[in-house]
């Protein structure tokens, strides 16, 4: 499969998964995950939003190289996918391009960030932009084997 093929399987996986894990590590080099679930890609990168008083705001402000991870329920063994994106986050500013295209791309994947946008209800909301690195792309309905590592230029 070409990387064009898996980079459209991919961005489709992303789509169809309803939660994800995002993975920062903290500034006492503790790993954590945490299941976010207002998220939206853009081409190869994505788009994700928080709340401007989550933990891990500040965290990810001292460290910016994130990681999200897909993988949707009740799978098969033997058809198992997951994607995990890496990459690098920056929070996206009032009034950019890119927080008018993260705030569609978000309002479009989710009805309930589209009701807060709505409700003028972002004031709130730290809206991110993971500008991805590489992703790993596991498909085991292609045989065993470890993922498929996609390196973005």
């Amino acid at each position: 499969m070409s990387q064009r093929e898996s980079k459209y399987e991919i961005s489709k996986y992303i789509l169809d998964s309803k939660y994800a894990l995002l993975t920062y590590v903290r500034s006492d080099l503790t790993p954590v995950s945490r299941a976010m679930g207002s998220f939206a890609p853009d081409g190869d990168n994505l788009f994700f939003s928080t709340s401007k008083e989550s933990a891990k705001v500040p965290e990810i402000e001292k460290n910016k190289r994130v990681s999200f991870y897909f993988e949707h329920d009740n799978q098969a063994p033997e058809g198992w996918k997951s994607v995990l994106l890496i990459g690098d986050a920056v929070q996206v500013s009032v009034g950019s391009s890119d927080y008018e295209k993260a705030v569609e791309r978000l309002g479009n994947k989710s009805p309930r960030f589209k009701e807060r946008v709505a409700k003028g209800d972002l004031g709130s909301a730290a809206i991110y932009k993971i500008n991805t690195n590489a992703f790993e792309y596991l498909d085991r309905s292609k045989g065993n084997g470890p993922p498929q590592k996609i390196v973005v230029k």
